[in-house]
């Protein structure tokens, strides 16, 4: 199963090179490259950097924080909750050519205080218990079967009073999405449950509701057409290729006909 998760993120090789390039045909002026000049492209989540803005509002870290990334991608969430906030974050993905074009990325954009990126299982976090402050997670937890282990896992790194925040896409009543998705090629590598579930799973980790927004749809009035072919592809699609036009488009749909849902929510550690 983590074979086939990855080989689904990977298919489209090394992408840090990309991403600068990309990043600097957009800079304007002089200077060295930041963080905020590649946020169009290195966010594979809905709303994209707009929604990280959102969840770090949610979350409220402060500065000098220990922050931990679940399913960090390339590291974009990451570096914007570092530039923005202040806090040090620790990424963790699955993905090791997603860890390494992270880690590659981020020492050549210009940060303050700089990600540091973990190649790991989400159920199986490789920290000492109580260790940080906040954690987040987007769009991850779709791929994740045992989803009771990962929430057990974030509440165990969790110190008491820390806090998480989430952002992810879950289960709708409309019946199975239709693929392939930005997340899975098909239905094997797809794990969702209801909202409802999720909850119940997050309050048997011991961690407490504060926060519970339903973003579907908002999402669903953001979300924009496939692109045409006719003209160069923009946001993560300039990075990730023409297949990925057909996952947003699929997206799309999926959340237009209540197949899924988006949701944004804040807990904490009893």
């Amino acid at each position: 199963m983590e074979a086939r998760i990855t080989d689904h993120y990977s298919q489209r090789g090394r992408l840090a090179d990309r991403l600068l390039a990309l990043g600097r045909d957009r800079k304007e002026g002089e200077g060295a490259l930041r963080a905020a000049d590649l946020s169009p492209f290195d966010q594979f989540h809905t709303r994209g950097r707009h929604g990280t803005a959102a969840l770090l509002d949610l979350l409220a870290p402060r500065r000098g924080d220990l922050l931990l990334d679940v399913g960090c991608g390339i590291g974009g969430p990451a570096r914007h909750i570092a530039e923005a906030s202040g806090a040090r974050v620790v990424g963790v993905d699955l993905t090791e050519s997603y860890c390494r074009d992270a880690a590659a990325v981020t020492a050549a954009v210009e940060l303050q205080e700089r990600p540091t990126f973990v190649c790991a299982d989400a159920t199986r976090l490789p920290f000492p218990d109580g260790c940080f402050d906040a954690v987040v997670t987007q769009h991850a937890a779709m791929n994740i079967p045992d989803k009771p282990a990962l929430y057990r896992a974030i509440a165990a790194a969790l110190r008491p009073g820390g806090r998480f925040a989430m952002h992810d896409i879950v289960g709708g009543p409309a019946g199975e999405p239709v693929y392939p998705t930005p997340w899975a090629s098909t239905a094997a590598a797809s794990f969702l449950l209801p909202a409802a579930e999720i909850r119940a799973l997050l309050a048997a980790a011991g961690l407490r509701e504060l926060a519970w927004r339903d973003m579907t749809a908002e999402v669903g009035a953001a979300t924009r057409r496939p692109e045409d072919g006719r003209s160069a592809p923009s946001g993560p699609g300039a990075l990730l290729g023409p297949d990925f036009a057909v996952m947003s488009a699929n997206l799309a749909r999926n959340v237009a006909e209540g197949r899924v849902e988006v949701v944004m929510a804040l807990f904490e550690k009893g």
